[in-house]
């Protein structure tokens, strides 16, 4: 991805003796390494703006404004999958945007301080952080930024003013733990509160959760202090790098094994509600036995939306805490896109249809007037995976979720990954659909319903 671009940087790449590359590989005591959780390398370099050589001579800094320098900047340390490393496509993670692991080309930011001091904070603004809540055999291996709701160690390498700058979330839950509290557990894991109100990174609580706090709550640190008058007393070069940024994106994700009864074969969801696959923003719970109603709330929802209303599912007021689309309104207030992002069996692609028809009407409110509504647009694609999986222990898995039962669609099955000749294809493997839906920020009086048939 970054070849053609580290073909314009070697022109600017100047080779002297002299040319520390940040950051310096050297011994540092715990007092330095703390203040360098807050303060980047970027800050001391542009205190020294003789350091920095100007790089007129390359065409990317001699011609190219900016602007345009900034598209290269995002474009190569943006993501990308490291296919000559591919997952076991057994594995259940495997699947199109994770054949393998994920790297970002921080070797760009080592080329010369030109680069490094425009383009430092790139990586974080651009990337998402990742974050799983369900079965740890769905967790990909070799993320550079992803966390979990059990395991508070990862991403325990980011420093305070890194972690601060992203503004991105993709989230992967389990229904389960989606109509559970999810949201706002995965909300406290990256702080969206605290990156609300402008409060400065602290890295994580004993607990797990992000620590953001006031900055005038705060106070700098001997170490701090000292390395400023060490480097000429001159720390206003650059924002403040701690303030968290606030989060503006966020994709939730729901993999095949994730719904609520995704075990049943698919003949069984249609004959009993409680087997088929279903989604409701404005219901605590859709699989409570004690409330059969709860596994008809999706299609009650949408026949009240279609008609104009909002759907009334006799809910007391400590139930209405639960609604997990309520909860982005509270936990989540800086969003200006809702990527829902879901995953089925080929087989049960009806299922999903309904699904996604549903989706379509709910709108999820925010402050101020604003709702996040659905941008009209719908992305389906279909992939072939292995030909089975350890969680299988039902014979209709491969009995019946194969290539051949959706060959009358019209779509085909994207390459996902590269052609592993006849060990570990996919051309004969299991078929799965993912459905991406994207809902962004308007205000109530802007939208039009449109056609609801």
């Amino acid at each position: 991805m970054v070849r053609g671009v580290s073909q314009l940087l070697k022109f600017s790449r100047k080779s002297t003796p002299d040319d520390p590359l940040p950051p310096a590989s050297v011994p540092i005591d715990s007092a330095r390494r703390k203040m360098e959780q807050r303060v980047p390398l970027a800050r001391s370099i542009l205190d020294h703006p003789e350091s920095i050589d100007s790089q007129l001579q390359s065409p990317l800094f001699g011609k190219l404004p900016r602007e345009l320098r900034d598209l290269v900047w995002r474009f190569s340390l943006t993501r990308y999958e490291d296919l000559d490393r591919l997952y076991d496509i057994r594995k259940p993670y495997a699947r199109p945007g994770q054949a393998a692991p994920l790297r970002v080309a921080v070797q760009l930011l080592r080329t010369c301080r030109a680069v490094y001091v425009e383009a430092f904070l790139t990586p974080f603004q651009v990337n998402p952080i990742m974050i799983f809540h369900g079965d740890d055999n769905d967790i990909p291996p070799g993320i550079p930024l992803m966390r979990t709701t059990e395991n508070q160690f990862l991403c325990g390498e980011l420093r305070f003013w890194q972690f601060a700058n992203i503004s991105s979330v993709e989230t992967t839950l389990q229904q389960i733990n989606l109509e559970g509290g999810g949201l706002e557990r995965v909300s406290r894991l990256v702080g969206t509160i605290g990156r609300h109100h402008g409060h400065e990174s602290r890295g994580y609580a004993a607990t797990g959760y992000a620590c953001f706090v006031s900055p005038t709550e705060s106070s700098r640190s001997t170490s701090e202090v000292n390395w400023k008058e060490e480097h000429g007393g001159q720390l206003s070069s650059l924002p403040n790098p701690l303030v968290g940024r606030k989060i503006t994106r966020l994709s939730i994700r729901m993999s095949r094994t994730d719904w609520w009864g995704w075990e049943s074969r698919p003949e069984e969801g249609e004959a009993s509600p409680s087997e088929r696959l279903r989604l409701e923003p404005m219901i605590n719970v859709t699989d409570l036995w004690k409330r059969p109603a709860n596994y008809l709330a999706m299609t009650k929802g949408y026949e009240a939306r279609k008609a104009g209303d909002e759907p009334d599912f006799q809910l007391d007021d400590f139930e209405k805490q639960g609604r997990w689309g309520s909860q982005i309104r509270e936990y989540w207030p800086d969003l200006t896109t809702l990527e829902l992002v879901l995953e089925t069996f080929s087989c049960k692609k009806n299922q999903l249809d309904h699904v996604v028809q549903c989706a379509k009407l709910w709108t999820f409110p925010l402050d101020e007037g604003f709702h996040l509504v659905w941008d009209g647009k719908e992305e389906l694609i279909r992939w072939r995976g292995a030909h089975s999986y350890e969680y299988e222990y039902r014979d209709w898995f491969t009995a019946h979720n194969i290539p051949q039962g959706a060959e009358a669609q019209s779509s085909t099955a994207i390459q996902w990954r590269p052609s592993q000749g006849n060990s570990g294809s996919d051309t004969n493997g299991q078929e799965f659909i993912i459905q991406t839906l994207t809902f962004r920020r308007e205000r109530v009086k802007d939208h039009i319903d449109g056609d609801r048939s």
